[in-house]
């Protein structure tokens, strides 16, 4: 069993997935505090997808860094992936999610940072230097 502390870490992660978590955020919080392998969730705009604890992990912590940084962000990333079918949008948003969380530690260093997500790609311009980057 997980110290408090770092319970309460994890569970402060994964409830910022409420923001792109539509349905079965709760139980898949519970399942991935008690270290089940896998939970289901129904993602806002993209669908039902089951995750593997350790990627259901990733994402909370790729949400939550992108969330502090830039709060509506996750929100139109899975707006985005819609287009998408469920297991890609996923991949897709993780990928969005984890450059996100990147292009928020290099603002907070003082560099001018923007992201431009399309299905197709994610794209990320760091001091007026682009670059893109695909879901594969």
């Amino acid at each position: 069993m997980p110290s408090l502390t770092k319970a309460k870490e994890k569970a402060l992660k994964a409830l910022s997935l409420r923001r792109v978590v539509e349905r079965g955020w709760l139980t898949a919080l519970l399942g991935y505090l008690i270290k089940r392998e896998e939970l289901s969730v129904r993602l806002k705009y993209i669908g039902d997808v089951r995750l593997r604890r350790t990627t259901f992990g990733a994402l909370a912590i790729a949400t939550y860094y992108a969330t502090k940084c830039w709060p509506k962000l996750p929100e139109d990333l899975a707006k985005t992936g819609r287009l998408l079918k469920p297991q890609e949008a996923f991949s897709w948003l993780v990928t969005a999610l984890s450059l996100a969380s990147y292009a928020c530690r290099l603002q907070a260093s003082g560099n001018r940072v923007s992201i431009d997500a399309s299905p197709e790609r994610v794209g990320l311009e760091v001091n007026g230097i682009p670059m893109a980057f695909n879901q594969s």
